[in-house]
């Protein structure tokens, strides 16, 4: 039988991550496992958000405060969903990397998130994080659809 003892999800603070730490809280009280909760956050090094001709409207940059705002939020969703053991993590540096970070560094069985920019022209152009997490984790990912569920 398949089991999980500790499920890891990424958040950023979307309705699109909190439904997919919803789907990973309610898998860990089904396996009684552990959840680790992660928010990937960036140090501002000036370099990009100071170019003459950037746009920082388009930049998207979570700061260390910004991602224990999400982590709280995700921690509340979480818990109303069962999750009894929950350990908040922020991982500075790029989504995809500090997922697959985490992972490398802890015993998770299973790495949850949500399918944001899966669906997009941009995303199939330049990329999205979750197919990256995909190509780089080395346990087994669980994408949560979320397009007809998050606003």
């Amino acid at each position: 039988m398949i089991t999980y003892s500790t499920i890891a999800v990424g958040t950023d603070g979307s309705e699109s991550s909190l439904l997919a730490v919803r789907t990973a809280a309610s898998l860990a009280r089904v396996y009684d496992a552990n959840l680790v909760i992660i928010s990937a956050w960036y140090a501002a090094s000036g370099s990009l958000l100071n170019a003459p001709h950037s746009d920082v409207s388009v930049v998207p940059i979570v700061g260390e405060d910004a991602a224990d705002s999400c982590l709280q939020a995700a921690h509340e969703a979480a818990t109303e969903e069962g999750a009894t053991s929950i350990e908040l993590r922020k991982v500075s540096g790029a989504p995809a990397t500090a997922m697959t970070k985490a992972v490398i560094e802890s015993d998770i069985d299973l790495l949850v998130i949500g399918n944001k920019g899966v669906n997009t022209l941009t995303g199939r152009v330049f990329g999205n994080i979750p197919t990256e997490v995909v190509r780089r984790s080395p346990v087994n990912v669980l994408i949560v659809n979320t397009d007809d569920r998050a606003s």
